[in-house]
């Protein structure tokens, strides 16, 4: 067996336990946001939901690739030397790619869950507007402001 088609199934084995323990915890929404492990953006860090909504979508695709990397490690080891090279090679390709479509969704789908701040979602209730027919109401326009300074002076 040759050493580099035995250190690539080791990565590839490896990679493919930390993928589909991802991918599993994140179908099931199980997945805590953290910055060690997952899709780690902006948009995917904003909140839990975002969180969690970009891990259930990418999830399958995770598996998917994670599969694919055990495959390789298998065959990589089970193969004769530059044929298990190949095969752990060629899975760990296919498996970044896979999982780098799988990502690209988890982080469309964070992007359309809607960023509830506390000003918006308080309209009338501790001064915030934004989510009511009420919206510009709230906010003193530079006219108003104009009239408020020349009644209190």
């Amino acid at each position: 067996m040759n050493a580099a088609a035995l250190t690539i199934a080791v990565v590839d084995a490896v990679l493919a336990v930390v993928f589909v323990t991802s991918g599993v915890l994140g179908v099931t929404r199980r997945l805590p946001r953290n910055r060690f492990v997952g899709i780690r953006t902006p948009v995917t860090l904003r909140t839990d939901e975002t969180f969690a909504a970009a891990h259930a979508v990418a999830g399958p695709g995770l598996i998917g690739g994670g599969v694919i990397l055990a495959l390789g490690a298998v065959l990589g080891v089970g193969a004769g030397s530059v044929t298990g090279l190949v095969f752990a090679l060629v899975a760990l390709v296919a498996a970044l790619v896979i999982l780098g479509a799988a990502s690209s969704y988890g982080l469309r789908a964070a992007a359309r869950v809607p960023d509830w701040d506390e000003e918006s979602s308080s309209c009338g209730t501790s001064g915030g507007c934004g989510s009511c027919v009420l919206q510009g109401s709230c906010a003193p326009t530079a006219a108003g402001s104009a009239d408020a300074s020349a009644h209190t002076s």
